[in-house]
């Protein structure tokens, strides 16, 4: 009896302490540390970044948000990344290459529109029209850190 006491004592006590641990991590310390940041898409800079594709975007510790401008004919060749990216399509309309239940497959996307790119599924875009699209990846695109333009959009060209 005393040894399922002295287990459910442990049990308890161990309980409490990850119950414990986790509401620390949600003090007003940890929050005051944390940085907050404002961005604002109308007031940022674009950068072309292929034949037709414009892009601006922004980061925070986990993820990003990018918001591309995609002439008529653009092009962003089939590529995959270790993130998850979930695709808005604001206007216009895209065609896009990816894998889906396996297979290669081509889903058009349109206004108001969202696919989601789970990581490391290879898709490729086309756009069908111009297009405005709002892309979030998580984590953070390591490879778009650095200030060179990773190798898939450099093969990137516009169907005019």
């Amino acid at each position: 009896m005393k040894l399922k006491i002295a287990i459910a004592t442990a049990v308890l006590i161990s309980a409490c302490s990850v119950q414990n641990t986790a509401a620390q991590v949600n003090t007003i310390d940890s929050v005051a540390t944390s940085k907050v940041q404002h961005f604002n898409f109308d007031k940022m800079k674009s950068e072309t970044i292929g034949d037709g594709i414009q892009r601006k975007w922004f980061h925070g510790e986990k993820g990003q948000m990018t918001l591309f401008n995609l002439e008529k004919g653009a092009h962003i060749a089939w590529h995959k990344h270790p993130n998850e990216q979930i695709t808005y399509i604001m206007s216009g309309k895209v065609k896009i290459k990816t894998i889906i239940d396996g297979k290669e497959q081509f889903v058009e996307v349109g206004a108001g529109e969202v696919i989601v790119f789970p990581e490391n599924v290879p898709h490729e875009f086309w756009a069908l029209e111009q297009t405005v699209d709002l892309d979030v990846h998580v984590p953070v695109r390591e490879d778009w850190l650095s200030k060179e333009v990773p190798d898939y959009l450099n093969k990137a060209k516009a169907d005019k």
